[in-house]
């Protein structure tokens, strides 16, 4: 298993965890070559972990110049039957590949620049050949010095480039660069395979063996040691390597063919001083970063716009990178779960939804209503005996009865600080599920903050978990027709165009939420819901109001009898099964969630949390 063979850095990359599981599922039963240095090898190791997380069956052949370089490798993985190792003199035995990942000289550098030349030239002709060979579909990675010499304040675009200044040592990595493209671009036209080329910002990376001119700030601020840092006239473009990997499974499954595509980190691209500022920001004094004259690499800012409009966003910002590289140059890593997030808010906020939650508590045991902790709140209750360190919301559950019969009461039982929000109390709000506002706060993410006349204070999420059908063809009838009116009110209320990888049921679901009014889709979906809520021998319920909808159907006796765990010091609610129910939900949930996403749990837009400070 490759959770064994890597460290916690390297499994969160390897994981992708940002990546959806229905664009890693088209990559089920493909044979894929991956060639070049440190990347490729990383990259091989992703796909090696997803294959034994999600059984997606994947060859992996790795290319590289000699045998020699196989030893860099993690011992056992030559011997695992979904892997393979090639030298290019070699490539000529492939006989069948669905993908080429050539990574080539992506972010690489060498001092000795005619070896390098001719033997990147030589790497590139011979996956060259193996693509027409197998009539493979090629994904070619760049970087952004292929550009040329950046003028200040001037970020580029894929069709635009810079100059190139011949007295400069860091202009042949610029010249290499373009010739390989070069070379596949002639190799692609004369041919006719299919080719996407990808040109990353600097990639940044924990232990992943890519070097950039970051590294001995990064390691001087996770050991709290001054250090120096060229100030830049220019901007540079940065990307994590987890949004490098998840850009290449979106150039398979979803970007057009035949394209160059510039890829960066969400607001990742910056001067040096930003980046300094940054450090400073999350590290206070550790980070004594003094800048020097200026200085310039060979790196050019670059603009995301067209990979956007073509269906690919990146995951993680630049303070999520920086962080994860800093904490890997760390001797003493127990700290790793414990992010400081939310702006120093985080330990208050769980406090706030601690006392709310025994608000609620104190209903249900009134008018005899039950439920349980769900989601990440029963898993941390499990697992860390209160919140999930870094989470910043709380879910409970019920059944569709008590569900029914809290939402009734709620108005007139909550204090007078809280809301009670659901699609048919809140005329601005089409969640599917309910939630709990408190009142005079402000929480927003990404998504919420698109909706200003909803209420978007504190929140905690009210789930019912619905019957369903006892057949198994009824059951997937249930879940699609869930599914579809959910994406009906979804698309609608946020003015999106459904991409579910079916022409026609794509084009339908668009047609239909043309079609219906936003408040007609609502009542279908909520009907769709609880369409069996009347079912007397109901055998299984399953999600229809949560993410966990697509894992299907569970028994309805996990959710029969209740049993009390400490949360935070009180006794709250779970089911008595949870061990099935939470491995239904998470499979091994004693496992910690990938490091960027403990780091970034939730992008909060807009938190105010007012009077309810209480640690300010």
């Amino acid at each position: 298993m490759m959770k064994t063979k890597l460290n916690e850095f390297q499994a969160d990359w390897a994981a992708m965890p940002q990546l959806e599981k229905e664009q890693l599922t088209k990559l089920k039963n493909k044979t894929i070559l991956v060639s070049g240095h440190s990347l490729a090898r990383c990259l091989c190791y992703a796909l090696l972990y997803q294959n034994d997380a999600r059984k997606l069956n994947i060859k992996v052949i790795f290319a590289a110049q000699s045998k020699e370089e196989a030893g860099a490798l993690y011992p056992d993985i030559i011997l695992r039957d979904d892997f393979d190792f090639v030298d290019y003199q070699s490539l000529f035995e492939i006989k069948k590949a669905d993908y080429v990942i050539h990574t080539g000289y992506c972010c690489e550098s060498d001092d000795s620049f005619s070896a390098a030349f001719a033997r990147e030239i030589a790497s590139a002709q011979a996956v060259a050949a193996c693509v027409r060979r197998t009539k493979a579909r090629l994904i070619l990675l760049s970087d952004s010095r292929v550009y040329g010499v950046a003028k200040t304040h001037r970020i580029y675009a894929e069709n635009e480039y810079a100059g190139i200044d011949n007295t400069a040592f860091e202009t042949f990595d610029n010249q290499l660069l373009r010739a390989v493209e070069a070379l596949m671009n002639c190799e692609q036209k004369a041919h006719g395979f299919e080719m996407t080329t990808l040109r990353t910002g600097i990639i940044l990376g924990a232990c992943t063996g890519i070097n950039t001119f970051l590294d001995d700030t990064l390691r001087a601020v996770a050991q709290g040691k001054e250090t120096t840092l060229f100030s830049s006239d220019h901007k540079y473009s940065f990307v994590y390597i987890t949004d490098v990997f998840r850009a290449i499974v979106y150039s398979i499954t979803t970007l057009e063919t035949n394209q160059i595509y510039n890829i960066a980190g969400i607001n990742s691209t910056l001067s040096t001083a930003s980046v300094a500022a940054i450090l400073h920001d999350i590290y206070g004094t550790d980070a004594q970063i003094t800048l020097t004259d200026n200085e310039e690499k060979g790196f050019c800012p670059v603009s995301t716009g067209k990979s956007e409009t073509y269906g690919f966003t990146a995951a993680i910002n630049i303070e999520t990178a920086l962080e994860l590289c800093v904490m890997s140059f760390m001797t003493d890593k127990s700290g790793l779960s414990l992010p400081n997030t939310h702006d120093g808010r985080l330990d208050a906020i769980q406090k706030i939804q601690l006392a709310y939650l025994l608000e609620v508590d104190r209903i249900c045991r009134k008018h005899d209503i039950k439920y349980f902790l769900g989601g990440g709140t029963l898993l941390g209750a499990i697992r860390h005996k209160g919140f999930i360190p870094w989470d910043d919301d709380s879910d409970i559950m019920m059944l569709r009865e008590d569900y029914e019969k809290f939402c009734q009461i709620a108005v007139s039982e909550l204090p007078a600080n809280m809301s009670f929000q659901s699609n048919k109390t809140d005329r601005n709000c089409f969640y599917e599920f309910a939630k709990l506002r408190i009142d005079d706060t402000a929480f927003a993410t990404v998504f919420a903050k698109e909706h200003k006349s909803m209420h978007n204070g504190i929140a905690f999420d009210i789930f019912c978990h619905d019957k369903t059908a006892n057949s198994r063809f009824g059951q997937k009838l249930h879940m699609a027709m869930t599914i579809f009116t959910r994406a009906l009110v979804f698309n609608k209320w946020n003015h999106r165009k459904t991409e579910n990888g079916s022409r026609m049921q794509t084009a339908f679901t668009n047609f239909c939420v043309r079609l219906f009014p936003l408040r007609f889709s609502c009542r279908l979906m909520n009907h769709t819901i609880s369409f069996f809520k009347r079912k007397k021998n109901a055998k299984y319920l399953y999600d229809g109001m949560g993410r966990n909808v697509y894992n299907g159907v569970f028994p309805i006796e996990l959710l029969d009898e209740v049993i009390y765990v400490d949360f935070e010091g009180y006794p709250l609610p779970v089911p008595k099964r949870y061990d099935e129910y939470l491995k239904f939900l998470y499979g091994d949930y004693m496992e910690l969630a990938p490091l960027s996403t403990r780091l970034g749990c939730h992008e909060i837009l807009l938190c105010d949390i007012g009077k309810y400070d209480i640690l300010n």
